[in-house]
């Protein structure tokens, strides 16, 4: 009889701490994975001013710069459900040579989220841009469906733009200003940050909680010295004086109407 009661009250026991654990348990909250940093929703439209420079070599051996400011609109203008039944975002690009238009239409993305990840498709290539729950230092391959030693056509010149590209987050709800505007609360992703003599890739953007991408800047470069075999003559120029090939271009959010 004693051994029933203990058996019960064993048994009790372990029902009464089955039930604590499963109240415990519940569903967490989608506000700690920072989907604020990547909205995505009908509607939603983006302002950005780009300002680029672009580097080929020309007859003679020698790096030319051609430099241009335009203007990118971004809509997000329809969802739908792919072949897995993941919901995706098309959005249309728009561009001008002034702020205030002219449109003309540019080029059409693709934006998605999951649960711990952050898409963008622009043409055949696609993005992880960011990671869920969003951590001050975590690190992932935001590259990972594309190519490796991929070759991007850029001002006519072939150059590996998506070389020793590595993300990381750098910082997480800091207060910054980025042109004119200010925020309060805003993540930076670094893509890529390498340099030597011949070759510099840095890429970094910037998320605005509740906006989206408020900046975007790179630096993809190779110097005319590599492709000349010879070193020296590179050592000690700046970018912008030996770059051969590649771009620098900044993305700035203007508008968010």
């Amino acid at each position: 009889m004693n051994q029933l009661i203990t058996y019960c009250g064993l048994l009790l026991a372990l029902l009464l701490i089955a039930g604590c654990k499963q109240e415990v348990e519940e569903p967490l909250d989608d506000s700690i994975y920072g989907y604020e940093y990547y909205p995505l929703e009908t509607g939603l439209v983006r302002t950005y001013q780009v300002d680029s420079i672009q580097f080929d070599v020309n007859g003679g051996g020698l790096p030319v710069m051609d430099s241009v400011r335009f203007y990118l609109r971004e809509e997000i203008v329809e969802s739908f459900e792919d072949e897995n039944g993941e919901v995706q975002f098309r959005i249309e690009r728009y561009r001008s040579e002034h702020p205030d238009g002219p449109w003309l239409i540019n080029d059409v993305t693709v934006e998605s989220r999951s649960q711990n990840q952050g898409y963008r498709q622009e043409g055949n290539l696609r993005f992880i841009n960011l990671v869920f729950p969003i951590k001050d230092g975590i690190e992932w391959d935001g590259n990972a469906f594309l190519e490796e030693g991929l070759e991007l056509v850029v001002h006519g010149e072939v150059i590996e733009f998506f070389k020793d590209w590595d993300y990381r987050i750098l910082s997480v709800d800091q207060s910054e200003t980025v042109g004119d505007q200010a925020y309060e609360q805003v993540v930076t992703v670094q893509q890529a940050d390498s340099d030597n003599v011949i070759e510099r890739r840095y890429s970094v953007e910037k998320y605005a909680k509740g906006i989206g991408l408020i900046y975007r800047e790179r630096e993809i470069l190779d110097s005319y010295c590599k492709y000349q075999g010879e070193n020296e003559p590179c050592i000690d120029k700046t970018w912008r004086e030996k770059a051969g090939r590649g771009l620098i271009t900044r993305e700035t959010l203007i508008d968010t109407p």
